[in-house]
């Protein structure tokens, strides 16, 4: 008897202690936007934001030299997070967002190419290091100019296998990388 409560125990508490990966989820746009205002209360049209990434739902990895590699999951929409986000602050720098296509002075198509997080505890000044890259696509009349978006970043958190600790840093970068494509909407 003392040994089936040793073996039940034993079993309750490793359980317990087993390593569970949680998905990343991702904060709506709440950023003050601090950079250049639209100086003659433009129009934009955001005609579509797309996910072009093959596996939505990988953000990343730990850099290990094991064959089993430990990645980073999210199950969040990030196509419709960026078009809220993106909203918020075309408002906040002057935009008006509420245009038709026909009558918006730029058209705006946001595409997500990639999202990668990767964490390496072997490096002791920063260890997380990501990047969001994004394509954008403004017309302007007849004019279509196409410009590519890297937002990077790195810092150093706690030792951890755990997505959740990386939602700020996403967050950051999300949030970073919104500002960096408005602040160049501006400037049409």
């Amino acid at each position: 008897m003392k040994y089936l409560f040793f073996i039940a125990m034993s079993l309750l508490f490793f359980s317990g202690c087993a390593y569970k990966n949680e998905a990343i989820a991702l904060d709506s746009y709440k950023a003050e936007y601090a950079g250049p205002v639209s100086k003659d209360k433009k129009t934009i049209y955001l005609r579509t934001v797309k996910d072009l990434r093959a596996n939505k739902s990988i953000i990343g990895y730990i850099d290990q030299k094991s064959a089993t590699a430990i990645k980073f999951y999210s199950n969040e929409n990030f196509a419709e997070k960026y078009a809220e986000g993106l909203g918020y602050a075309l408002n906040l720098a002057g935009f008006n967002i509420d245009a038709s296509k026909q009558e918006a002075s730029l058209v705006v198509e946001v595409y997500i190419k990639d999202i990668e997080i990767i964490y390496n505890d072997k490096n002791f000044d920063t260890n997380l290091n990501g990047e969001i890259e994004l394509e954008v696509i403004v017309r302007k009349g007849d004019d279509v100019i196409t410009q590519n978006f890297r937002q990077k970043g790195s810092k150093w958190i706690a030792p951890s296998n755990n997505s959740k600790d990386l939602e700020p840093f996403l967050y950051t970068l999300f949030s970073d990388s919104i500002d960096q494509i408005v602040t160049r909407l501006t400037r049409f």
